[in-house]
C-alpha cells in the first residue's frame, strides 16, 4: 500500500512535501516523495501514531469525580475510596471507553498502568496498541507475586511499593514504570521523614525506615530499578543531582502536562531534564485528573507552559523519544518502522510541525500496525 500527502513528516528526518510512505505488511518499507498512490490523503500532516506514555484507562469513569482540594495526600485517599466503590464490570467498562477515546484522538500506543491484572485479557480486542503494566502495592510489608501478563511492571511509588518488590521489578527484564517525586508531599517524606503522606503511610502500619534519608530518585537508583528500561513519571521535584541521575542512568521520564496544571503545581522541571540529556516523554494520565485523553492537548499545554520549546522538539516528546523509551520501532516514518500512522489536517499552516502540535481539526486517518483503522 502506498499513502501519499501534502506533508510526509518522518519526525527522525526533515519534513518531505507532496511525500509518499509505502506499506508492506505492517512495517514501512520505502519513504519518498513523488510517485504513484493506493490513497491520496490529501491536504493533511501524514505522521507517525502518538505515542501516550502514561495512562490509567481504569479511570476513564472518574471524570470530575476526585477534584483536588489542595492537597495531593487527600486526593490520593479520595481516589482509592471511589475505587472501593467500583465493581470490576465498571473498571471494565471504563478502559473501553479509554480505549476509544485514545483512538479517536491520535494515539497509536497508550502505557496503561492496570490496577486489575484479571482484566487484561478480558478485554475485547482493540486496534490500539496498549502496553499493559500491571501495578503493584505492597505499602513496604514486601508481600507480593509478580503478574505474568503484560509488557511491563509498574510498582506504583516508593511509597506504596517496598524495596524488595523494586528489586524484583528490576531483576525480570520486563521494562518497569513508577510514579517518582511526583508531590510535595512525597518529597517531604523522604527527604526529611515529615508531612501529611509521612502520617498517612505511617497510620496505615507502612515500615518507615527508608524515610529522612534521600529523596526517592536516589531511592530507586539503590534499589537498581533506574536504567534504559524504566520510565520514571512525573519526576517533578527534582534536585540537581536527581537530574544527573536520572540522565546518567538513561532513564526516561514522562511529564503529564495538564495533571500537573491539575495539581496547582509550581512549573516542571522540563528544561533542565531536557539540558540534562535525559529522554522525556508525554502521558496524558487519566481523567482523576484530566478532562481528556488527547496527546494533543498535552502538546499546546507544553507550549503554553513552556514558548521556548519548538514545536518539532514537542511532538519528538509524543513520538521518537517515547519509542526510544519502550524500545519499540514506533515514533518515526522511516524504513523498517511499523506502520503506525495518523494523519491531521494542515489547516493552512506552513510549518507542518505547528499544524500538528496546533492541530484545529480532528484525525482523519489512522493505521495501526499496516492495518487502516479509520479514514
Amino acid at each position: 500500500m502506498r499513502l501519499t500527502a501534502k506533508w510526509v513528516l518522518p519526525v527522525s528526518d526533515p519534513p518531505i512535501e507532496n511525500g509518499i510512505v509505502e506499506i508492506n505488511g505492517n512495517r514501512i518499507t520505502a519513504v519518498g516523495r513523488h510517485g504513484a498512490a493506493d490513497i491520496d490523503l490529501g491536504d493533511v500532516v501524514l505522521l507517525p501514531g502518538l505515542i501516550n506514555a502514561h495512562c490509567h484507562f481504569d479511570y476513564t469513569h472518574f471524570a470530575g469525580r476526585v477534584p483536588y482540594r489542595g492537597s495531593f495526600t487527600d486526593w490520593i485517599h479520595d481516589i482509592v475510596a471511589l475505587k472501593a466503590q467500583q465493581t470490576l464490570p465498571e473498571f471494565s467498562t471504563g478502559i473501553q471507553a479509554g480505549i476509544k477515546l485514545a483512538l479517536q484522538t491520535g494515539s497509536t500506543t497508550v502505557v496503561n498502568i492496570e490496577s486489575f491484572p484479571e482484566l487484561i485479557t478480558q478485554i475485547p480486542q482493540t486496534p490500539l496498541r496498549v502496553i499493559w503494566c500491571p501495578e503493584l502495592i505492597d505499602l513496604n510489608q514486601i508481600i507480593h507475586v509478580l503478574p505474568v501478563v503484560g509488557g511491563g511492571l509498574s510498582p506504583h511509588a516508593p511509597y506504596t511499593a517496598s524495596g524488595a518488590l523494586y528489586r524484583q521489578c528490576a531483576q525480570t527484564g520486563r521494562f518497569v514504570t513508577t510514579h517518582v517525586a511526583e508531590s510535595f508531599d512525597e518529597d517531604a517524606m523522604f527527604r526529611q521523614a515529615w508531612g501529611p503522606l509521612y502520617d498517612a503511610c505511617r497510620s496505615l502500619g507502612r515500615p518507615l525506615t527508608d524515610c529522612g534519608h534521600s529523596g526517592p530518585v536516589e531511592l530507586l537508583h539503590n534499589y537498581g530499578v533506574l536504567g534504559t528500561s524504566c520510565l520514571a513519571v512525573h519526576a517533578n521535584y527534582l534536585s540537581d543531582s536527581d537530574v544527573q541521575l536520572l540522565a546518567a542512568t538513561g532513564t526516561s521520564v514522562v511529564h503529564c502536562p495538564k495533571t500537573h496544571h491539575f495539581f496547582e503545581r509550581a512549573t516542571a522541571p522540563l528544561m533542565r531534564l531536557l539540558q540534562a540529556g535525559v529522554n522525556v516523554c508525554l502521558g496524558t494520565d487519566s481523567l482523576a485528573s484530566n478532562h481528556s485523553l488527547n496527546l494533543f492537548e498535552e502538546m499546546r499545554e507544553l507550549a503554553r507552559v513552556f514558548p521556548q520549546l519548538l514545536p518539532a522538539q514537542i511532538l519528538a516528546l509524543a513520538t521518537t523519544q517515547a519509542a526510544r523509551a519502550l524500545k519499540l520501532p514506533l515514533g518515526q516514518i522511516a524504513v523498517g518502522a511499523a506502520a503506525d500512522l495518523i494523519a491531521v489536517p494542515v489547516s493552512g499552516h506552513t510549518d507542518p510541525y505547528a499544524a500538528v502540535v496546533f492541530a484545529e481539526k480532528p484525525v482523519t486517518f489512522m493505521m495501526i500496525d499496516g492495518k487502516v483503522v479509520f479514514r
